[in-house]
């Protein structure tokens, strides 16, 4: 007899009829879209070629995992609670940072205020996420001081917390009193589409919305310059530089020479870790718990995957013994060049 699904597939969340056994998920094609034609699986003008139709197609309908594997999007289930989520496939992801057009996102702040990128369409932004969890908290209050500076002459920092909600960042946003959009992102969107691995992570965003420095690891002060080995001062004479002078922006060549691109597993291990969310948020502490070390299985030197989660299952993410072992493995780095001599002194 069939049931009904909970599919999360991009911003949608829908409840679709479904036939479940164990991980395995048969619904109609009709319900995403898709129908099953002579000539492939189609929508509209676009049709996607079956070479083994046995594995697709159903007497009930189509196999879910089939399909999302024509459809090359990352499929993560959980049959026995009747939750499934379509991620985006690293080929569509890559392609879209690959462009420079940086990922347009809507999220909220402690009042439930919605912002957008695109709303500050025309300034230099800095995009900097952080967390709860990490000790880049403390540098709030810096990103806050620049936009006092830096204001009045076009730039904004947005600040975006992978957090598990507004109370876990809220004491660090209220101690930081920021002027600027100070978002919450508890499905870790903005790590997804910017391929982001740790936090803080900045990112440099043109007036016309056009990334000009992508992924990098930077701190707004040098109270862990010890661990890190980054002091903050080459990084923020290169911030003042881009906005008072116009220099710092990098060529689009050099900006994707930089670039770290998502692969199959990265954007696998997104779908679970949503998927643990999502659970997570229904009370199934078990199961979620299954669908977060999947997702840290899949992306090993991702932070914001593997860290971010410790503390959404109750384990401290500063001195366990899971943090330690992380830490021993070694921080996740991005491929971009380091500031130094060449960029300007404050």
């Amino acid at each position: 007899m069939p049931t009904t699904i909970t599919l999360l597939d991009g911003e949608e969340t829908r409840e679709i009829p479904a036939w479940i056994a164990g991980d395995a998920v048969t619904i109609a094609p009709g319900d995403l879209g898709w129908k099953v034609e002579a000539v492939g699986l189609c929508r509209g003008d676009v049709c996607v070629p079956i070479r083994d139709r046995a594995r697709l197609v159903r007497p009930e309908g189509v196999d879910l995992a089939e399909l999302a594997r024509l459809l090359d999007r990352p499929l993560a289930v959980d049959g026995a609670e009747r939750v499934a989520v379509l991620g985006t496939s690293a080929e569509r992801r890559a392609g879209t940072l690959a462009s420079l057009a940086a990922p347009d996102f809507a999220l909220t702040d402690l009042d439930g205020r919605t912002h957008r990128l695109s709303d500050q369409h025309g300034k230099k932004r800095l995009l900097v996420t952080w967390g709860s969890w990490c000790g880049c908290r403390e540098d709030l209050p810096v990103w806050q001081a620049l936009h006092e500076e830096l204001g009045p002459k076009g730039f904004l920092p947005i600040t975006v917390a992978l957090d598990s909600g507004a109370e876990a960042a809220r004491p660090f946003i209220e101690r930081a009193a920021p002027t600027h959009p100070a978002l919450i992102d508890p499905e870790h969107r903005v790590a997804d589409l910017f391929n982001m691995i740790n936090v803080p992570t900045m990112v440099w965003i043109d007036e016309d919305g056009r990334i000009v420095r992508p992924n990098d690891q930077q701190f707004g002060s040098d109270m862990f310059v010890q661990m890190t080995g980054k002091p903050s001062a080459p990084f923020l004479a290169a911030l003042r530089a881009w906005v008072n002078e116009g220099r710092g922006a990098l060529a689009p060549d050099d900006v994707r020479e930089q670039q770290l691109l998502p692969s199959v597993e990265q954007q696998l291990a997104r779908a679970e870790f949503r998927l643990a969310w999502h659970l997570h948020g229904l009370g199934k502490r078990e199961s979620a718990e299954r669908h977060f070390l999947r997702a840290g299985e899949l992306a090993p030197t991702d932070w914001t995957i593997r860290r971010a989660q410790l503390p959404i299952r109750g384990i401290d993410p500063m001195t366990s013994n899971e943090f330690i072992a992380l830490w021993e493995e070694g921080i996740p780095q991005y491929p971009t060049r380091t500031f130094g001599a060449d960029e300007p002194k404050e």
